[in-house]
């Protein structure tokens, strides 16, 4: 996505994520529900045609979240619910209206989902299908071919406002099995993998042709807890599985130590969002004991849903989690399933691994999109609901100033922390990639995959 389309403002991951301009070149608050922006007037689109505020009224309308006709869903309606209108003042500026007050609008512009497509582009395929065979954005490459499950295939954008993209073209190679993507790599097939656990790393560093980068990214694992559960309804249950596990070992032992921790479900790179405070999670096994027969367990079975390693270390971390759990009286046991849809089967009365990308930098863009009454976990069946999470967090999107919004976020934490758990927090995610060292990329911040010019790597080698 981020090869293929811009934002009107984006993330600057050599800045700890601060917003910098895309194809917004500025913008100023007007009011608290209002945002001008003025839009570069050198953005060409890959089928050549310019781009205008008619373009990004449309992008961040109804009209293309929903897809033609209307009749889809958008992941984007997660972070844009909140955006009203777009007003048109002239081809190259537009109002950004909110439906009150709203601090977070201009991270929302730069969040997955509002990207700006070509109108008529769009509104020519006519269908999902003929729109995702030729999408076309601004971005730095252009999609010239893909397989689903197979490969995607793109092309430099020789007339990208940001400067010419810095390869010809980017493959990518869809490669499930970890032991055949090291091999490619190894062999010369392949300049650069994802998804490399730490036991691959020796393998890989000891070539001097080769590298391995990465670390923590705006993502936080944790298990899902199905509240409707006969078991696990019982939120002194659910902690008491949280309190059980010593994340530090986990980190130390799957990880080689390079993952964080965080202090409830949140980062620090939420800024004013971040409440520093908040008590770190806990590893008490004697207080989960203690919980545990306050709730009257008596070893009832609780399932544990897992894939075969779809996230790196997801078995050997599942393994080391139920020998905790078991040392405090938890009768946890493993049902491997060979999908996502088998995972989340109606009822699934389990607990099941996931993570979660903070669409922007705020709770709102990341634990709310998981757990407020429009997010995943309340629409799956009624895994968990919460009515005061969910009166809170309706308050948290109408205020703007932010000790009043560092209050209602604190007790947003304690929530979903202690009082009821919908989930077991369990790390800040990584993402490690082995390359070639003489191919000029660094990663992000993100899980996006960045190669276009702004990448970090290829301004530094600009600079020198």
């Amino acid at each position: 996505m981020p090869q293929l389309f811009d934002t009107l403002i984006a993330f600057d991951h050599t800045r700890g994520m601060a917003l910098r301009p895309a194809l917004a070149e500025r913008w100023e608050r007007i009011d608290a529900q209002s945002l001008r922006l003025s839009l570069r007037k050198d953005v060409i689109f890959h089928d050549g045609s310019p781009l205008t505020a008619e373009d990004v009224a449309f992008s961040l309308g109804p009209d293309h979240l929903l897809g033609p006709g209307r009749s889809g869903m958008s992941e984007a309606l997660q972070s844009l619910d909140r955006l009203k209108t777009v007003q048109i003042v002239d081809p190259y500026t537009i109002i950004v209206h909110a439906q009150g007050g709203d601090a977070l609008l201009e991270q929302r512009l730069a969040a997955w989902g509002s990207e700006i497509v070509s109108k008529q582009a769009f509104t020519a395929a006519g269908s999902w299908e003929r729109w995702t065979a030729a999408p076309v954005g601004s971005g730095p490459y252009r999609l010239v071919g893909h397989k689903l499950d197979v490969h995607v295939t793109l092309a430099g954008h020789d007339a990208y406002w940001g400067g010419r993209p810095p390869f010809d073209g980017v493959e990518y190679r869809i490669i499930p099995e970890l032991s055949a993507r090291v091999n490619g790599l190894l062999a010369g097939e392949i300049d650069l993998i994802t998804d490399i656990p730490p036991d691959q790393f020796a393998g890989i560093q000891k070539r001097p042709d080769l590298e391995v980068l990465g670390g923590a990214v705006q993502n936080i694992r944790s298990l899902v807890l199905d509240q409707s559960d006969p078991v696990l309804k019982d939120a002194r249950i659910r902690r008491a599985m949280s309190l059980a596990l010593d994340r530090k070992l986990i980190v130390e032992s799957l990880w080689e130590n390079r993952l964080p921790i965080p202090n409830g479900y949140q980062l620090p790179s939420y800024g004013e969002g971040y409440i520093e405070d908040f008590p770190p999670l806990a590893y008490d096994p004697d207080k989960a004991r203690q919980l545990l027969a306050a709730a009257g367990y008596k070893g009832e079975r609780i399932t544990y849903r897992l894939l075969n390693n779809y996230y790196p270390n997801q078995v050997s971390g599942a393994q080391t989690m139920i020998e905790m759990w078991r040392a405090v009286g938890l009768n946890v046991k493993m049902q491997v399933m060979e999908n996502f849809a088998q995972i989340q089967r109606q009822p699934v009365h389990a607990i099941y691994d996931t993570s979660n990308t903070a669409l922007f930098l705020d709770h709102l863009g990341h634990p709310w999109r998981e757990y407020g009454p429009n997010g995943t976990l309340p629409k799956r069946g009624g895994i968990w609901r919460n009515e005061e999470y969910f009166v809170l967090g309706a308050k948290l999107q109408e205020t703007v100033e932010p000790d009043k919004r560092r209050t209602l976020i604190r007790r947003m934490l304690e929530i979903v922390n202690d009082v009821d758990p919908p989930c077991v927090i369990l790390h800040v995610s990584g993402q490690f990639y082995g390359k070639r060292r003489d191919v000029p990329w660094l990663p992000g911040l993100m899980l996006d995959l960045n190669f276009g010019p702004f990448n970090q790597a290829l301004t530094r080698t600009r600079a020198r």
